[in-house]
This record gives C-alpha cells, structure tokens and sequence, in this order.
C-alpha cells in the first residue's frame, strides 16, 4: 500500500535507538543483522527461504492453486523529502563538508531519486524479477498442475498498475514454461472489493498513539550519524539545517534502496539500535492496524475485503473441483488486504491475537515483503476427496483455526471460513 502519513511522523520524531536499560530481543536483533533489508519489514525486498515440508499424505497429488500475491518491489512516496534530501547532500558537497561515506551517501541518494523519477508506487525491474522467480518455482514444484493441454489459469488484479505490472510478470512466466496454457486476466473495480483494502480511519487514528508513544521513547542517535557523513559535524546545522531532517531523508531513501537493486550502504549508515526501533515501529503499525490485534482486530476483521477474499477463495475452488481444467487462481493486490485476510482466514504467525507490547516483536518481514503471497495448494486422491496446505510466501504454514494440519479437509476449511460470517 501508499506509504502513510505514520510513516513520515515515525521518520520526523527519528524514532529508533534506545537507552541502555532497554530489553531487545535477541532473535529479532539477530535477525535483522542477517539482512538489513528486513529493517524496512514491508519494504523488504523478497525473500525466498525454504524450509523443510510435511510429505503429501499417500494417494494424493495436487490439481490446483490458489493464490493471493501482493505487487513486487516498488519505488516509495517522495512527498517533499527526496528534493530537500539531495539539496542538503548537495549544499554539504559543495561547502567541501562530506567524508568519504558522505560523497557516497550523496551519489546513491541522488541516482534513486532519479530512478524513482517523480513516479510513486511504480513496479521496479526487481519487483518484476520476484514474480517470475515465484512463478518459476510455482511451476517447477507443481509440474502435475500446470503441464498438460487445456489447463486454465485464472488472473485478477488491484487496478493499481504496480500490481497489474506484477501480474504480467508472474502470468507471462507460466506462459514461457507452458505456452498452451489457457490464460485469462481481468482486472475493475470489483476485484477490488477483494484485492484491496485498509485500515478505518479510526483504527488508524487510534493505533498511531500508541506507535508513536513507543517511538517517542527511542530518538535517534544523530551524533553517529553526523560523524560518519560530515568532516565537521559542527558544521551541519550551518549548513543544511536541522540534522534530523537530514538523517530522516537518508533513511526514508535507505529503506527503499534494495527496490532499486542498491546495497544495504544507506542503512548501514545508522546503528543497530536504531534499524532495530525502527522495525518495530513498522511491524506494530502493520498489526496493530492490519491484523488481529487485540486492541483493533474486531474492527478490521469486521471490513468485508477479507471476507470477500475468502469467498472468492471457496467459490472459485469449488468450481476448478466440480468442472476439471481450471488449475490456478491468481490474484495480484497489496500488503494491508494480505495481512487482514490471512488473519482473518486464521493463518499461522499472522493470525495470532497480540497485543500493542506483543506485536513489537513480530516479524513483520516473514510475512509482508514486497510479492507476499498466500499460496492454497488443493490435493486430490482417487477417491475424489480433497486436502488442502496453506503457504505463505512458500513456507508450509496451518491454521490457527482448526486442529492438526498442514494438510486439511477443503469441507473443513470452508466450514472454519463459513463460520466467520
């Protein structure tokens, strides 16, 4: 989704490192020193990360996927801050201020803020490259359900260009490993009853009191900051302004900077402490006011996108079921829709009900990195009965839901979904 006004109030407090008496969590801390990308948490590019997978009960083999994907890698929203970040780079520059690490912190600002071009959410060549390579291992993996004539696959879209973009990515590779398939696209504004959704606005108001009473414990350390960017970090205020204004630019382009296939450079320009604040100030603004929290779950699982989500889920499976032929629905939306209805839905390690103190710790990146995707993956036996396994972006995951799992009765998930209406 758009990035928020929360995002830029988040930047402007410089809500990141902490005092000494602060706890951290130890695996999220390890976490997001393995890929500073993470930091970001929706704005981390994907990851593919396998894991070991129960084996498919015998005598059943998979016939049919359905799928829910958010757009890939995209460029961000620059409001005013990218034009006075290169202009507070440049005035630094030319006083002859900038160390080393500075004059390169300029370049790399200056190139994507020209790559971004003036075009806010727009599909980056990275985003693209997610959807083919999930495509790709989608096909490999389930060879039985895509090869073969007269198989259709099914694509809907947001009407957001960055997610049709996605959807011609991921559909045309399906189509360059099995060119007979049957392909269909559509995209209107009645897909995106199920493809879209946010927050109300009263959850949002809401919610940002307690993100921002967390951030406002965790200012930013400046002085690190300053001393690897200036020769003479006296000299800042002098001769940019305000250094926070120029730590939160820089940060608002570090966090976008692997969209555009850049290295971890900007981020590594802050301190652990702060890329580890920082990240749980996105992760508790994506659940508190996307997911069941405690404090605002039933008010946004009361938003019927997910619900319709759902519905569409069980409709269309139930005909792949009863006609044949039909082997995968797609659909191509955003973040905030993939996040409510996998809580809704029940889904593992999103679905849980945490709290505004719980969620802090929530490893947002696992579960909303650009190309997110729910993949239901439908296997059937000679008998006609049907299990379902849900992923989410390619992991086995269950239901929170229903007893046992991965693989489920399809009548029992519709019956868990069926009772939530």
């Amino acid at each position: 989704m758009k990035r928020t006004a929360l995002t830029a109030v988040l930047l402007l407090c410089a809500c990141l490192s902490a005092s000494a008496q602060d706890a951290k969590n130890p695996q999220l801390e390890a976490y997001l020193e393995e890929n500073i990308f993470r930091t970001g948490v929706n704005t981390n590019p994907y990851e593919f990360l396998p894991q070991a997978e129960t084996p498919v009960p015998r005598g059943y083999k998979p016939f049919y996927i359905s799928h829910y994907g958010r757009h890939g890698a995209r460029s961000d929203w620059e409001g005013e801050i990218y034009a006075a970040t290169v202009e507070m780079y440049n005035k630094a520059h030319d006083a002859g201020l900038l160390t080393e690490e500075g004059e390169r912190a300029r370049k790399e600002i200056s190139e994507i803020v020209a790559l971004h071009n003036h075009m806010d959410g727009r599909l980056t060549p990275r985003g693209a490259r997610e959807h083919r390579s999930i495509a790709k291992r989608m096909f490999n993996k389930y060879k039985k359900v895509f090869k073969g004539k007269g198989k259709t696959v099914r694509a809907v879209s947001s009407t957001s260009p960055r997610c049709l973009v996605s959807m011609a990515a991921f559909t045309s590779e399906l189509l360059s490993l099995n060119p007979r398939i049957n392909m269909g696209w559509d995209t209107g504004e009645e897909f995106m009853k199920y493809c879209s959704s946010v927050d109300p606005d009263d959850v949002r108001d809401e919610a940002y009191k307690l993100i921002l009473a967390h951030a406002a414990e965790h200012p930013a350390d400046t002085a690190q900051f300053l001393s690897r960017i200036f020769r003479d970090p006296s000299q800042c205020r002098a001769q940019v302004g305000a250094p926070a204004e120029m730590l939160d630019g820089t940060f608002a382009v570090a966090a976008i900077a692997g969209s555009f296939d850049y290295s971890d450079f900007l981020l590594r320009l802050f301190t652990p402490d702060d890329r580890y604040w920082y990240a749980q100030n996105i992760s508790m603004n994506l659940f508190l006011r996307q997911c069941n929290s405690k404090e605002f779950g039933a008010r946004r699982m009361a938003m019927p996108e997910s619900e319709a989500l759902a519905r569409d889920i069980v409709e269309r499976a139930d005909e792949a079921i009863s006609k044949g032929g039909i082997c995968a629905d797609l659909r191509f939306g955003h973040d905030y829709q993939l996040l409510a209805a996998c809580s809704w839905m029940g889904v593992k390690g999103i679905a849980e009900r945490l709290d505004a103190t719980q969620c802090l710790d929530w490893p947002g990146y696992l579960y909303s990195p650009f190309a997110g995707n729910l993949q239901i993956v439908f296997y059937r036996n000679r008998q006609k009965d049907v299990l379902v396994k849900f992923f989410i972006n390619e992991r086995e995951t269950s239901l929170i839901t229903l007893p046992g799992g991965p693989y489920y009765k399809w009548e029992d998930v519709k019956e868990s979904f069926n009772a939530k209406q």
